[in-house]
Order: C-alpha cells, then sequence, then structure tokens
C-alpha cells in the first residue's frame, strides 16, 4: 500500500493523475487508517532537499486546499451520478485539512522543490483538468404581464406594487398581490348605460401567467403568451371580452346581462359559468371545454351547446366538432399548476413547454413516436421534466433556449 501511496503521491505532484487516480488518492486521504502512512511517505519526499522547503505556512494552506478542491471537482465533473453537494463538499475539506495539515504542508513542499528543480527544463505534458461548469436548465415560467390602459400607457405588472395602478373614469386598478389584477367600482358610482367605458389589455409573455378579476367579478387566468382585451366596466344589455392564446373563465352570474367571449373568429356565450378556452394559433382547433354550467358557442351560423364534461372544438375548417367525453383535468390542469398529459404525442407536449420556458424546440432526427401519460407540477425546473419524460423513453436535452429533442 505505501509503495502506492508514494506513487499517487508523486503523480499529483507531476499534475498527472488521472480521475480515476485522483478519486483513488481522495479516497486514501479521507481515511484515518492511512493517515500514518500518508505522513512518512510526503516526509521522506520532503526531506530529500529540505533546503528548498521556503514556502510561507499561510500560502501553503490556500494552495493546499486548492489542491484538493481541484481534485475533487475534476472527479465530480467526470461522474455527475456521484456529485457531493457543496456542503458535503466544504466538510470533506475541512475534515481533510485538519487531518493532514501536517501533511499537506510537506505535500506542497514537495511540490515547490519540484517546479524549481524543473522549471528550467521543457515541463512534461501536464493534463488540465476538465472544467467545472454547472449542468443547463431553465426555470419554470410565473406571474408576468403587461397591462396597458386605454390611453396608452403600459405596466409592467410584475414589477408594480401592489396598491391602487390607475383610476379610469369611475373605476380603479387595483393590484391586489403577485398574479392579480382587479378592477374596482365604488357603490356610489354604479356603471351607467351612458357612461364612458375605457378599454384596456393584458398581455401575458412566453413564461408568464395572470389573473383579473374583471369589474362585475367575473375571474379570469391567463396562461402563457396569451391576451384578455376588456371594458373597465360593463354597461348595456351584455357583457363582452376578446381573448387570444389560453383563458379559464369563471363567470359572475347575471341573467340579464350574458357574458360573450370572442376567440379566433368563435363567440362563446355563457349566463353563469366555469369553463377553458384554448386558441392559440400553433394549436390544430380552437377548443372550448366546460367545467359547470351551459354555453353556447358559434361561428357563422353554426352553434352548438356544452354540458358540463363537453368539448367543442372549431377546426381549421370552421366546423364545430362536439366531445362529449372531454379530458377536462387535462384542459384546466395549467390553471391548477399543472402539466397534465393523457397519452399525449410528443409535439403536443412541446408546445406547451415552449411556452412555459420560454424555448424552442429542434427535433434532431424527426418526430419520435411515443405518448406519455402523467402530471408533473409546473413550477418544476425544464430539466426534471425532462428527466420524467426520459423514464418513458423520450430523451432531450438542453441546448441554449431550445429543447431538442432526440430518437
Amino acid at each position: 500500500m505505501r509503495g502506492r501511496i508514494t506513487y499517487l503521491l508523486e503523480q499529483r505532484l507531476k499534475q498527472q493523475l488521472t480521475i480515476q487516480e485522483a478519486e483513488e488518492l481522495l479516497g486514501i486521504l479521507g481515511q484515518p487508517a492511512h493517515e500514518e502512512t500518508v505522513t512518512d511517505v510526503l516526509s521522506d519526499m520532503a526531506l530529500g532537499e529540505p533546503d528548498r522547503m521556503e514556502l510561507e505556512p499561510a500560502l501553503l494552506k490556500a494552495r493546499t486546499e486548492a489542491i484538493f478542491m481541484l481534485d475533487k471537482q475534476a472527479v465530480d465533473a467526470r461522474q455527475p451520478e456521484r456529485v457531493i453537494q457543496p456542503m458535503h463538499r466544504v466538510h470533506f475539506l475541512r475534515t481533510a485539512w485538519l487531518r493532514f495539515t501536517a501533511a499537506a504542508v510537506l505535500l506542497l513542499a514537495v511540490a515547490g522543490i519540484y517546479y524549481f528543480n524543473t522549471h528550467t527544463k521543457e515541463a512534461p505534458p501536464v493534463a488540465e483538468l476538465p472544467p467545472v461548469t454547472a449542468p443547463l436548465d431553465i426555470d419554470p415560467g410565473g406571474n408576468f404581464a403587461t397591462l396597458t390602459l386605454s390611453d396608452g400607457t403600459k405596466i409592467a405588472l410584475d414589477t408594480a406594487a401592489n396598491g391602487s395602478l390607475a383610476k379610469q373614469g369611475s373605476t380603479k386598478v387595483l393590484k391586489l398581490q403577485q398574479g392579480q389584477l382587479a378592477y374596482e367600482t365604488a357603490a356610489s358610482h354604479e356603471l351607467r348605460a351612458t357612461s364612458k367605458i375605457s378599454y384596456n389589455t393584458i398581455n401575458t409573455p412566453r413564461g408568464g401567467q395572470y389573473q383579473v378579476v374583471l369589474q362585475d367579478g367575473t375571474k379570469v387566468w391567463l396562461n402563457a403568451a396569451s391576451s384578455l382585451h376588456f371594458p373597465t366596466g360593463f354597461t348595456g344589455r351584455s357583457r363582452e371580452v376578446e381573448v387570444s392564446g389560453e383563458a379559464y373563465f369563471e363567470i359572475a352570474a347575471n341573467a340579464k346581462m350574458p357574458f360573450f367571449v370572442k376567440v379566433g373568429g368563435m363567440t362563446v356565450e355563457v349566463l353563469g359559468t366555469t369553463f377553458n378556452v384554448n386558441a392559440y394559433t400553433d394549436e390544430p382547433a380552437i377548443r372550448t371545454t366546460l367545467v359547470e354550467g351551459s354555453v353556447r358557442v358559434r361561428k357563422d351560423k353554426e352553434t352548438a351547446i356544452l354540458a358540463p364534461g363537453q368539448q367543442a372544438s372549431l377546426t381549421g375548417k370552421g366546423n364545430i366538432d362536439i366531445n362529449k367525453n372531454a379530458d377536462v383535468d387535462g384542459a384546466v390542469a395549467w390553471k391548477n399548476g399543472l402539466f397534465h398529459m393523457t397519452s399525449s404525442d410528443i409535439p403536443t407536449i412541446m408546445r406547451q413547454l415552449t411556452r412555459w420556458y420560454d424555448v424552442q424546440v429542434a427535433f434532431e432526427d424527426g418526430v419520435p413516436v411515443g405518448h406519455i401519460t402523467g402530471e408533473v407540477p409546473r413550477n418544476t425546473s425544464l430539466s426534471k421534466v425532462l428527466k420524467v419524460f426520459q423514464t418513458s423513453g423520450i430523451h432531450c436535452r438542453i441546448e441554449g433556449k431550445t429543447i431538442v429533442v432526440m430518437k
């Protein structure tokens, strides 16, 4: 064993340790049983030329810690499945230092001797330690949106302070908390048909979401890359808003004033209900999924009435198709903070990821055939989501802001 320890320490002094040898040396230094042997070997190596041991103790300590750190990082970089967490690494270094202070000083002294004797000669080839880089990852989206007032003023809602943001006529615009906007009219200033109504627009970017409470109490959740155009107050015989992207509605009941959602050439009429509208331009159809209540969807002269649990799809040909056994949980999962997949194909899943993580997708060797079923929290980093997919045989990697899907 002494001969092996001598060899490893000599290789370390020459900076010629392989990754496997560095791991072996670190293991030896971490075992109290080898402390005496290591110290003896270092002493013998250093006593060969005692007149060269002139380095300051503080410098020796700093350089020794650096050497042990580099060796440990080199091993970890090659074996990610065995990476020691930062606190564990610090503990390892401190323990190694306390146990081998004398031996480490001797090691650096010998290192100084080696350099002194060889710096005037042609240096042997040195294998550089591999750089230690953090694995690529992308954080999930969050509560980000921009509100555009009727006069064109834009307000970044994620950085705006809670409280009153603006007043438009008799309606106040309030930021209640992070991720929630509300419109409020004082009881003494009830809106009348003759009241001047202003229109606002809220836009969420890729990687953003937001909730709006309209003046009538209707709640709207906006998914990433979506927009809602709406009046600051409702008057007359109806309530109308326009949506692009995806939104979830909880309509405040008012039988005398039906609610209309205009989306991609289709109109959804409701009295008091809960439903989801998905109208992304990169999806094959505009889908309205009813959770509670009753809605009527209309496209030109074609109409259909939905019951809870049903979904209306407006195809590119302008036809309205009804699915009487819709996957309601899947349709509204995003609002509940989930990616929900029920035998979902790869392109469908990737479209969701590109919007929420603000990334692109590339298929390395064509689109793989396969489906995934399961749920993943939307507050999960992208790399963890892709690891879940890997268990289903779908292999991906992250390159910058792109998900590369491999076959």
